[in-house]
């Protein structure tokens, strides 16, 4: 039998997204845009929108903070734009690929994790642990009690992710804990909250951006590529297509009925900017 280590597909996710952001909008953020004010998300404005999300986070950071541990860091930038204004950051990250582009620019200077956070193993305390749209892939319960841990007295949490509403209907975009449950839950903890900031609405446009791109560039590639398909390949093409149906009907629900809109992200998600301390 073999023992080969299966591939995390979020972390395939994660290099894809890194990969088309470089091509196709100059950009190595892997997280939202921000738009405070010009509320229309383009391909042109997305860079733009990264820099303010991460720059919020930034403006957001306390005084007297000096050791970050950057918890889902992504292609590694913000933990560059924090260790370029004088912060020593540390990096958790499951992807391998990512891993080796944020050694790359950080030139080394930072302890780079790879695992998920629930594996992270280290004897270090950190005077901040952030969480910029990598909290809603922890285990609830059990990564609030490992941060308390790792904090000392005083120490601050910085979670930047959206959450699930309690609303009824269903989502077409999946993620994000439960809010009620986080709320449950962080009440509980010996966490003070310092800031709460709802940006729904300053980060629904990428939604819209995203739906777009299925719609114009995505969904057309799907129709050519299934009909050459079906005239070149007829059985396979059936095979394949009663083999992975259910995984199929998926991916058309949730991608190609035009429901990845703005509209929709802010009727079930709640995206919050959180400081806490403890």
């Amino acid at each position: 039998m073999s023992n080969k280590k299966k591939i995390n597909s979020k972390a395939v996710g994660l290099d894809i997204g890194l990969l088309i952001g470089r091509f196709f909008m100059e950009t190595e953020d892997l997280h939202y845009g921000y738009w405070p004010d010009d509320k229309t998300a383009t391909a042109q404005n997305f860079a733009e929108a990264q820099y303010r999300h991460s720059q919020l986070i930034i403006d957001h950071i306390p005084g007297g903070v000096n050791r970050i541990l950057d918890v889902g860091s992504g292609s590694g930038n913000l933990a560059k734009k924090l260790q370029g204004i004088g912060y020593e950051v540390d990096c958790v990250i499951p992807s391998e690929f990512l891993a080796e582009n944020v050694q790359k620019k950080l030139d080394g200077r930072s302890a780079v994790h790879v695992c998920d956070f629930e594996d992270l193993d280290t004897d270090k305390t950190y005077d901040l642990i952030l969480f910029s749209e990598s909290f809603q892939y922890v285990k609830l319960g059990f990564s609030i009690d490992k941060i308390v841990d790792m904090l000392p007295e005083g120490g601050h949490l910085l979670i930047c992710d959206f959450f699930k509403k309690d609303v009824p209907g269903k989502s077409p975009l999946g993620g994000g804990h439960k809010w009620t449950a986080f709320e449950n839950k962080i009440v509980s903890a010996p966490l003070a909250r310092i800031t709460d900031i709802d940006i729904t609405e300053e980060t629904a446009p990428t939604n819209d951006l995203l739906d777009k791109f299925v719609t114009q560039v995505l969904e057309p590639i799907k129709n050519m590529s299934g009909q050459y398909l079906d005239s070149n390949y007829p059985r396979l093409t059936s095979f394949m297509k009663w083999k992975y149906e259910k995984r199929i009907n998926k991916i058309n629900r949730v991608y190609f009925t035009g429901q990845l809109t703005g509209e929709n992200f802010m009727k079930y998600k709640t995206y919050r900017l959180m400081l806490f301390q403890k």
